[in-house]
């Protein structure tokens, strides 16, 4: 059962309205571009490769993979993640071609890690994408401790950085994200509550057997634009794909104890 306490609207609405406000006070002062610059600059300082790997933990076939250890104790945070994942790709994907902004490295010479993407920057989906995450571990009462909370809140903070490291995000882009992805994750955490489907019986299968495809994608399929990233793109998803073989297995195959007594 989800703490209602968690999604109390102040948890779930100031950090994204912060976000928002900053990336509105950007935009209008005309500081989105020299704030990147500045940013892109330093980051690249402490080596693309650094950022190129963690950017990497915010790609959509990798972040959900960090949900593995959930799959037995929490199929209710899993099944909300299927949602939550599911609300912040459609809303993203259809902001970016309907905004079209154009990237930093169509409108400036900078360098840039990987792919040299040019076209619909706004918004940061590696951003939304792992601040899907933070939300589903913070709001979802899967991390309680204060200091492993700030932990994840970091880690998601570090890739949404890591867009403006490899130079193909602008700041605002990232602020939104942050924003999208923590408001999806609410959002999925109150619809799993009350759909409760994906977290019961059989329906549990789905969120696990997703995860196991996305390892399988993660590992086989996904072209990242980046070197040296293996220790994320292939470490990630083969832990992961263990993990879920042996929490779907003590789930679902595990033979039952039958009492030898007699």
């Amino acid at each position: 059962m989800l703490n209602k306490a968690t999604l109390h609207t102040s948890n779930v609405v100031l950090g994204p309205v912060v976000a928002l406000l900053l990336a509105v006070l950007l935009w209008a002062t005309g500081w989105n571009v020299p704030v990147f610059i500045w940013l892109h600059g330093a980051l690249l300082q402490l080596g693309g490769a650094l950022w190129a790997n963690a950017t990497m933990v915010g790609d959509a076939a990798i972040t959900p993979l960090l949900l593995a250890p959930y799959i037995r104790r929490r199929p209710g945070l899993l099944w909300a993640a299927v949602i939550a994942g599911l609300l912040s790709y459609a809303v993203s994907h259809g902001l970016k071609p309907l905004i079209d902004e154009a990237r930093p490295p169509a409108v400036l010479d900078i360098e840039v890690v990987g792919r040299r993407l040019l076209h619909s920057s706004f918004p940061s989906g590696h951003t939304t994408s792992i601040f899907v995450l933070a939300g589903l571990l913070i709001l979802g009462r899967a991390v309680q401790h204060r200091a492993a909370q700030v932990a994840v809140l970091a880690v998601a903070a570090i890739v949404g950085l890591s867009r403006i490291g490899v130079g193909v995000h602008w700041p605002v882009d990232v602020l939104a994200g942050a924003a999208l992805g923590w408001v999806s994750a609410a959002a999925g955490l109150w619809l799993a509550d009350r759909w409760r489907w994906g977290a019961q019986g059989g329906g549990r299968l789905l969120p696990g057997g997703l995860l196991l495809l996305l390892a399988g994608y993660s590992v086989f399929g996904l072209h990242s634009g980046f070197t040296h990233v293996a220790l994320i793109q292939v470490g990630v998803p083969v832990l992961a794909l263990a993990v879920a073989v042996v929490e779907l297995y003590r789930e679902f195959g595990a033979p039952v104890n039958r009492d030898k007594h007699h």
